[in-house]
């Protein structure tokens, strides 16, 4: 006899036993269970439970459901994994035409993950970074016989060699967040080189002072713009780079065609070698060698893969709801599912 459940009546729990015969074969000699037409092969549980589970997981936690149907939590997990798995089994690929590349550290390791950025769907999540993380999606692509257009990215030398392999007709964009943020990063470095240059009383003038130089002029206070411009008095490198960092922000912002915009870099890229500070030449020979990816923002529409960074924080915030994932393959399907999902808290 096996011991059923089915589904709640009310907030009662519902079971009911059911007898299961051994079958065996006159030809073979060879045993099987019987098996029940209303569950889940080798299940405790009705097909109908697991449609209720399905469902109430778009609303409820694993542990919510599991206290409210009886069932084990894993069992719970079990059968979304199963329902994913069917969902997600085959990703269409043969409509994709802009898709977004990008990285996310979680727990010690790397995830590559790859979205179109026209519907927001997922197409592949893969171990580690770089181009090897990316092996399988290229099988996937060839079968598939797609035609990419646009890829969207940072400027990871090991995707953009992947995309000059594997979608050799694909133009690469490259986000200008990322490339602010790599000035920001030059700046902040010209920073702290300046501070170990300065005697312990004057490096108390640029202590904290870190978010000073990185946010954007338009966004200080009065008092804020007093200080910095107090700041630029006396350390005239720094000044140089903050300049040339608000420089490279007015380019997005004035630039109105691809034509316009590869003029000011070029200017830009001139302007930062005759400064002679190191950070400022080694970005301007980083935003030469990648001009033509960066020019692309102009050149398909201001496509950026900011909606990847997003999509970062949503990853995020479903590892914390769940508190970490020990079943990686269960994590990766729940990342697909992702687009899905709200994270608005209801009210």
């Amino acid at each position: 006899d096996r011991l059923i459940i089915g589904l709640p009546s009310g907030k009662k729990q519902v079971t009911f036993t059911v007898p299961v015969y051994r079958v065996s074969c006159n030809d073979c000699a060879s045993h099987c269970r019987e098996e029940l037409p209303f569950c889940p092969k080798w299940a405790r549980h009705t097909n109908a439970v697991a449609r209720l589970v399905i469902d109430l997981r778009r609303e409820m936690c694993i542990k919510a459901v599991a206290a409210f149907i009886g069932l084990d939590w894993r069992t719970v997990k079990e059968i979304e994994k199963h329902q994913l798995e069917i969902k997600y089994k085959r990703i269409r690929l043969k409509d994709v035409r802009v898709i977004g590349i990008d990285e996310i550290y979680i727990g010690k390791v790397y995830k590559t993950i790859v979205r179109d950025l026209e519907s927001g769907a997922v197409l592949f999540v893969g171990k580690g970074k770089g181009g090897d993380a990316l092996a399988p999606f290229a099988r996937k692509l060839r079968s598939s016989k797609c035609k990419i257009k646009v890829v969207a990215m940072d400027m990871s030398n090991g995707y953009s060699a992947w995309v000059k392999n594997n979608l050799k007709t694909a133009n690469i964009v490259f986000d200008h967040f990322h490339i602010i943020q790599l000035m920001n990063k030059k700046l902040d470095k010209l920073r702290r080189e300046t501070m170990n240059e300065l005697e312990e009383e004057e490096k108390k003038k640029l202590k904290r002072k870190r978010f000073l130089y990185l946010k954007g002029e338009e966004g200080l206070t009065s008092e804020e713009k007093s200080e910095l411009d107090a700041l630029k008095e006396i350390f005239e490198d720094l000044s140089t780079a903050h300049a040339m960092k608000e420089g490279l922000r007015s380019i997005y912002r004035t630039a109105e065609s691809e034509a316009d915009a590869k003029l000011l870099f070029e200017g830009w890229i001139e302007s930062a070698k005759e400064t002679g500070i190191a950070c400022l030449n080694t970005m301007a020979n980083t935003i030469r060698r990648h001009l033509n990816g960066i020019l692309g923002y102009w050149k398909f529409n201001q496509i950026t893969s900011a909606s990847m960074e997003g999509f970062n924080n949503k990853i995020r915030w479903l590892i914390g709801q769940a508190f970490g994932f020990h079943d990686q393959e269960y994590f990766r399907l729940k990342i697909f599912d992702l687009p899905d999902c709200s994270t608005v808290k209801k009210i």
